[in-house]
């Protein structure tokens, strides 16, 4: 069965090769729900598959925005990937690329243009067509300057142009100023909107590829700017009218705070390919940890991530009495500190490497996440050996050694007060800064931790908390010392640019620690054009190599990811991915089903 995603290029980007480690069941395996194994990807349980019920997602924050071009968030991305569909898809049991919006591409043998048939049968969820015109229209709201997607757009910026074949709407080209072996990654994986919908004015028609080069160029033509303006509003990413895809649901209801209430899409146009079994799905926003478990357990809620470690081991260690199932799929993604090399306590690598050996990593993961997490030095998913350069000594928890590299960094207690100082530009400087995170009990236990290391040697750390817009928006724009993030994995190959690049510094790009090494760039633009695989993965180990050295970040583990679901619920896979659960493939019997009765 095919599983529905559109490859995310937006917030959260990342490293994985399109190969991944799966323990589905074995045919004939008649293990029950409740004795499920906690990283089973589950068995194809559909024999019998009605529509009907709901599913209620617990998620602990609003969305940002939920049109694809311009939203830049995690949550979104879960919610969209619903309503939205790509020119290709992928099968997450088999990894390959295969047809979704149009025909696999023809690719040119200079690798400079791509041509892509559209499936005659797509439509959006208003019963319009999607055609190359659509296509055009969204690669050209993406190249868009001013519009509010700058960690996707770097993605496009070999795109030349795109175009309809001998004007037939049915057949696509996208031309290249470079060749590019990501090429048919990226073509194949942005979300087509319908121009109808969201160009009413048809001002992407009154601007050229060249208008869109620069902002300085783009300033030029005001329709530009005004058709930005419209795109990056609330309006257009919050009402129904405009949050219109092709997928198989549609949004029926956002009220801020509280849920975002999908629909399934009546007449949808691939459900022999795509199941869309229940009614809605909803997302349910409750901020609280406790309360989500106290829902959970009474059944206020059918699904949700188990944020922290402690509730999932310990308090729901008897799930099957409140009719839940654990799980604990693999979905590759890394934990990470980043320090913000703009400010000057963090400039120097030597303090990135004193820091990285105050984190007690084996400590953290036994007493905080219970074991299940695995230690990195790299960006790169561990899993992935091919890519990984393991000649990247583990760095140890050394208070000794981080007191040595902070006093060679001029970091000395000059007036005995417990605190490290330094003269920067003339004037003294002590080491206090705060860690800036998203509302998270186990970030914030973490770094206490963290915390509790550095004042011993004499940094004071403080931690805040910031709901996730705000703390969104902090980072994007580099108002922040040093915070503990997340990146997760995609499936497909990896490309360091969006996030290490030096040119993602700016436009709110995701460079957000304003890592600035031209070696690095050098070698990143080399990866981006290099065809030969070998030579590319020769590359990227040795940048690498790179990143290590400078501790861009101080890469700290692969968590394993936590969920629980009702165990009324058939079907209910969890693949090796972002996101991992397709819950459109989710069914109830009819006996089972708790909620409305199935649409017509």
């Amino acid at each position: 069965m095919k599983s529905k995603k559109i490859l995310s290029v937006l917030l959260i980007l990342f490293f994985a090769f399109g190969i991944f480690y799966s323990c589905g069941k074995k045919d004939g395996d008649k293990t029950s729900d409740k004795k499920r194994k906690l990283d089973d990807i589950g068995e194809l349980d559909t024999n019998g598959a009605i529509n009907g019920d709901w599913v209620i997602k617990r998620e602990m924050s609003d969305a940002e925005k939920l049109n694809p071009i311009v939203t830049n968030d995690n949550t979104a991305e879960g919610v969209y990937l619903r309503i939205y569909e790509a020119l290709l898809d992928q099968n997450f049991i088999t990894f390959e690329f295969i047809p979704e919006l149009a025909s696999l591409p023809e690719v040119a043998p200079d690798y400079l243009s791509y041509t892509f048939k559209m499936n005659k049968d797509a439509k959006f969820s208003d019963g319009k067509p999607v055609t190359g015109e659509d296509v055009i229209y969204t690669m050209k709201a993406i190249k868009n300057p001013f519009a509010d997607n700058a960690a996707a757009r770097n993605y496009y910026e070999s795109v030349k142009s795109v175009e309809l074949v001998n004007g037939d709407l049915g057949i696509v080209r996208i031309n290249m100023k470079e060749p590019s072996w990501r090429a048919i990654i990226n073509l194949g994986s942005f979300a087509i909107c319908p121009k109808h919908v969201l160009d009413p004015e048809n001002l992407t028609d009154k601007y050229t590829w060249d208008d869109c080069k620069d902002y300085k160029t783009a300033e030029k033509n005001p329709a530009i700017k005004k058709y930005a303006d419209f795109l990056n509003s609330q309006e257009v990413s919050r009402e129904p009218k405009y949050v219109l895809g092709s997928g198989p649901y549609m949004l029926e209801k956002w009220e801020t705070g509280q849920n975002i209430i999908l629909k399934r899409s009546p007449n949808y146009w691939d459900r022999k390919n795509t199941p869309n079994y229940p009614d809605k799905i909803i997302f349910k926003i409750i901020q609280d940890n406790s309360a989500s478990v106290v829902a959970a357990k009474n059944k206020e809620i059918d699904l949700m991530v188990v944020v922290s470690p402690k509730d999932f081991y310990k308090e729901l260690e008897n799930a099957e009495q409140f009719d839940l199932v654990r799980v604990t799929p693999s979905e590759p993604a890394f934990s990470y500190i980043g320090w913000n090399m703009k400010n000057p306590l963090f400039s120097d690598k030597k303090v990135r490497w004193a820091l990285s050996h105050l984190v007690d990593r084996n400590s953290i993961i036994e007493k905080v996440l219970y074991g299940s997490a695995t230690k990195i030095q790299s960006p790169v998913y561990y899993k992935f050996e091919k890519l990984l350069n393991k000649e990247l000594p583990e760095i140890p928890f050394d208070p000794e050694k981080a007191k040595k590299l902070l006093d060679e960094a001029g970091w000395k207690d000059t007036d005995g007060n417990g605190i490290l100082d330094k003269m920067v530009d003339g004037k003294k400087l002590e080491f206090k800064f705060t860690f800036l995170i998203p509302t998270h009990p186990v970030r914030k236990q973490t770094l206490l931790v963290i915390a509790d290391a550095l004042k011993k040697v004499g940094i004071q750390a403080e931690v805040q908390e910031l709901e996730w817009s705000v703390y969104l928006d902090k980072t994007k724009k580099h108002q922040f010392d040093a915070t503990l993030a997340a990146w997760a994995n995609p499936t497909t190959p990896p490309d360091p640019y969006q996030i290490y690049h030096s040119s993602q510094m700016e436009g709110e790009g995701s460079n957000y620690v304003s890592y600035n090494n031209p070696e690095s760039d050098k070698l990143i633009e080399e990866y981006r054009r290099e065809l030969d695989e070998n030579k590319r993965i020769d590359i990227l180990k040795r940048w690498q190599q790179i990143i290590y050295d400078d501790q861009v970040y101080t890469f700290l583990w692969n968590p394993k990811s936590r969920y629980i679901y009702n165990n009324r619920y058939r079907n209910t896979r969890f693949y090796s991915k972002r996101n991992s659960m397709e819950m459109n493939e989710w069914w109830v019997p009819k006996g089972s089903q708790k909620y409305s009765p199935t649409m017509n």
